[in-house]
């Protein structure tokens, strides 16, 4: 079987390499051995040796300073980033020991019509988590913004992380059941009814589909977030073209009837996205497979 670790070249002593990175960070033997709790002398001769593992010299003396030589500027960087990097692994696995954290990004509308209702079941089954939920329109930088997952609608394939596949939207007329004067029966009925907008989401495609020549409604509610469209044909003010995933909870509970057998695909699909590497968290990847298995649960209910 393929292993997962590359073999790394021959490497000097590590100590010597702490303490050459101290050295190098801090411009002074002194107060690298005050860092790590040792000698000056000590300090001094893992140098030494370093230097006579390599073969070539890292400092020069300046005064009572140090200044790096070309090949130990060019050394000191990659030691440091390394061993930063190390730091900040071993911290990142103690904050997870001590009590696992998550933090998850939605568009508003799906964290609030079909992610927040279910994560009472995730919270149930891992009741050890801390699962922090954002809400966001804004493209935030994973890596910056300290997030863990980001559930975004687009073509995926972003620069800088990992994006996989979730799901893919339809959209579909829905209304309340009690809408005054009444359900349509057919798409041509929807003339002259209260048609409830969506930013950037227009009826016009959905007639086309359903060969009707109809215009782009230009008069009444036009809502900027998809869930306030949702909540507003809930509540009877209007006819809403929604896509499935917003609605699917309130088919089943009856608020909302669909009134054609007509959907229309969306041009968009739902990714989940981490930061690039994936990073290799279980609790991370328990809440993927979680989503995953929900999102199954919810187009078989469809």
């Amino acid at each position: 079987m393929d292993s997962l670790f590359e073999m790394p070249g021959k490497l000097p002593s590590l100590p010597a390499l702490r303490a050459f990175e101290a050295a190098a960070r801090t411009g002074s033997v002194a107060r690298a051995a005050e860092e790590l709790f040792v000698t000056p002398g000590a300090v001094s001769h893992q140098i030494k040796s370093l230097e006579a593992q390599l073969g070539y010299s890292l400092f020069v003396r300046q005064g009572r300073g140090l200044a790096l030589t070309p090949e130990g500027c060019r050394l000191a960087h990659t030691v440091n980033r390394l061993l930063v990097a190390v730091g900040n692994e071993l911290d990142a696995i103690k904050r997870e020991r001590e009590r696992p954290k998550l933090t998850v990004t939605a568009l508003p509308s799906l964290a609030a019509r079909w992610l927040t209702p279910r994560l009472g079941r995730f919270i149930e089954q891992n009741s050890e988590v801390e699962l922090w939920v954002q809400s966001s329109k804004q493209l935030q930088s994973l890596a910056t913004d300290g997030i863990d997952l980001a559930i975004r609608m687009g073509l995926g394939g972003w620069p800088g992380v990992y994006s996989e596949h979730f799901f893919d939207d339809y959209f579909m007329v829905v209304a309340s059941p009690h809408l005054p004067g009444g359900l349509p029966r057919t798409p041509a009925e929807l003339r002259g009814r209260s048609l409830l907008r969506g930013e950037e989401e227009p009826w016009q495609p959905y007639f086309e589909l359903a060969g009707l020549d109809l215009p782009e409604p230009s008069q009444g509610l036009v809502f900027s977030d998809s869930g306030m469209l949702v909540q507003a044909a809930i509540e009877g003010q209007g006819i809403a073209l929604a896509r499935r995933s917003l609605v699917q909870d309130d088919l089943c509970a009856g608020r909302l009837l669909r009134l054609f057998e007509l959907s229309l695909p969306y041009e968009r699909s739902y990714w989940l996205v981490t930061p690039t590497p994936p990073p290799h968290r279980p609790v991370l990847q328990t809440f993927i497979d979680w989503l995953k298995a929900e999102m199954r649960a919810s187009l078989e209910s469809a």
